[in-house]
């Protein structure tokens, strides 16, 4: 992956099945994946992979590969209608939605069938670039219960929210200690984490409020938020963090993993089958709730 300029078309899907003979298994696409999802049919709780390129373009990862295109979207595209790119996919109930820049969002209702859900958010393609709004994430407990949240093209990259309630949506008034939206966790209907920029980790909810959890001292670049046991986890440009709600004054910390060398990046934190994961460029590494286990790369030299 050096080998490639940083915004080249290309990625590499890489799946890692450690009771599979074949561990590692990858496909290279001649396009930039910018986000990657579980999908459950609803009909039979099939569950695969999604992922979805910067220029709207889906692949679910069935037997056959479904390949769809969100039309209008992205930018190195013919059908491009000039919104810009996408950002992220997730699946929020029953049905997959995607949201990007230009405040645009998506749900998909069927096969290739992808709809436009931003009335009210979606702006004209020759807006300004200081009130071009980007959404970077999209996500909620159910689909009367939508977050999607990024930021403002203007000077210092203001943090925007908007909150979908089934019927409209709304903008949602952040701290404003609080900067760029880069992501967000659904820990329950009430509960909604946001992280971003300059150490932005924020709670709440569209009728409650949110408040920031963070302090003068924190100046990571959070990229990505899971919870884990009791603790928030945070991936970030400066390693790997957690924030614990039942000692709030302890603040946002380091993790101290105790493998050698200590984890060397941290791009997205996540947790599935009790076992949190920690990925980035270089390193890959996982704890169980006892011990660290760093998974080796076959494509990267081993860290050493």
């Amino acid at each position: 992956m050096d080998a490639y300029e940083d915004f080249e078309r290309y990625s590499r899907v890489v799946t890692y099945d450690e009771q599979d003979h074949e561990k590692w298994i990858f496909h290279e696409e001649d396009r930039l994946i910018c986000s990657v999802c579980i999908f459950r049919e609803p009909q039979d709780g099939s569950r695969y992979f999604a992922n979805l390129s910067e220029d709207g373009e889906v692949q679910i990862m069935t037997e056959n590969f479904l390949e769809e295109k969100i039309l209008g979207a992205g930018v190195n595209v013919e059908d491009s209608v000039g919104w810009g790119y996408l950002s992220d996919i997730q699946q929020i109930g029953d049905h997959l939605y995607a949201c990007g820049y230009s405040g645009q969002v998506y749900k998909r209702c069927g096969p290739n069938d992808w709809v436009h859900m931003d009335s009210g958010l979606l702006q004209d393609p020759k807006t300004p670039m200081e009130d071009t709004i980007a959404l970077s994430v999209i996500n909620g407990p159910h689909e009367n219960a939508i977050y999607a949240a990024g930021y403002q093209h203007a000077e210092w990259l203001p943090p925007k929210a908007y909150f979908f309630n089934g019927s409209q949506w709304r903008e949602l008034e952040l701290p404003t200690v609080a900067e760029r939206i880069v992501n967000m966790h659904v820990e329950s209907e009430s509960r909604i984490w946001m992280c971003g920029s300059n150490g932005t980790l924020l709670l709440g909810n569209a009728q409650d409020g949110f408040k920031s959890l963070s302090t003068v001292d924190d100046n990571q670049l959070f990229t990505s938020v899971c919870k884990f046991q009791d603790k928030i986890c945070l991936a970030s440009n400066m390693g790997l963090f957690a924030y614990d709600p039942a000692n709030s004054d302890a603040g946002i910390r380091r993790v101290i993993t105790g493998l050698q060398p200590e984890l060397q990046d941290a791009n997205i934190v996540d947790c599935y089958d009790k076992v949190l994961w920690s990925i980035g460029p270089k390193d890959i590494a996982r704890f169980d709730g006892n011990k660290w286990e760093r998974i080796q790369d076959p494509d990267n030299l081993p860290i050493r």
